[in-house]
């Protein structure tokens, strides 16, 4: 997938849970290993929500006796990248897509958020992607890892 505008340095990017789990201690797709390393050329925002998933891999994932890496991570995460607070709208949005036949309303929240605040959001789903583009929803708004190298 191609998106229709070059990225910029500097640019905001939304990112999905996926690029939040390496800072809790969690192995990730080397994709998504890859993107990180272009992070510093851009300015990376998350939904506190995306945090809240990734506690629920980390819960699966994580022994107990390295919670403490888990806590370094999150506390990484607020120091470095940007919280971002989705608007009313794009609850509403989210809540549409939902409706729409896709059942992951945090996905659906982070590309909502996206979408009404003009920002990229980055995402290796491609399933979502898909249904998005099935559904006749817009993705112009997202990158792939690919396109961050």
């Amino acid at each position: 997938m191609k998106s229709k505008r070059r990225l910029l340095k500097g640019e905001k990017l939304l990112v999905d849970t996926s690029f939040l789990l390496p800072a809790l201690g969690i192995r990730v797709e080397r994709e998504v290993m890859e993107a990180i390393k272009c992070f510093h050329l851009f300015t990376i925002c998350y939904l506190e929500v995306g945090v809240l998933e990734a506690m629920w891999c980390v819960m699966k994932l994580v022994p107990h006796n390295k919670l403490d890496i888990v806590e370094r991570g999150i506390e990484a995460i607020r120091d470095s990248y940007e919280l971002i607070t989705p608007p009313s709208r794009a609850f509403i949005d989210a809540f549409k897509l939902y409706l729409s036949g896709h059942r992951d309303y945090i996905d659906n929240l982070m590309y909502a958020t996206s979408r009404v605040l003009g920002i990229r959001f980055l995402t290796i789903d491609e399933r979502f992607i898909d249904f998005l583009s099935s559904h006749g929803f817009p993705i112009d708004n997202i990158v792939s890892p690919r396109e961050l190298a």
